[in-house]
């Protein structure tokens, strides 16, 4: 099914959840470790990626500043990522 414009946020949304767990996995990263650069435990951090997962906010700018920084993003990305 093609990606519909109404639902784009939605989309991008789900993109930045798998970008934030496909970086984790590649830095051999663990929730936890995560959750403490933006101040959170384990639990929250794993709500928070199923809440995107399922296209909902769950991240703050400030918490996406910081996940993008420490994951390393490239610019391309940061844009990618972040232009809803």
């Amino acid at each position: 099914m093609p990606r519909v414009a109404i639902n784009k946020k939605t989309y991008m949304l789900r993109d930045l959840a798998n970008w934030i767990v496909g970086r984790m996995y590649v830095k051999g990263l663990r929730q936890e470790d995560v959750a403490q650069w933006i101040g959170i435990n384990q639990q929250s951090m794993s709500r928070r990626l199923k809440l995107a997962r399922e296209g909902k906010d769950a991240f703050s700018a400030g918490e996406l500043i910081t996940l993008l920084k420490n994951l390393d993003a490239t610019d391309e990305e940061i844009l990618r990522l972040t232009k809803m």
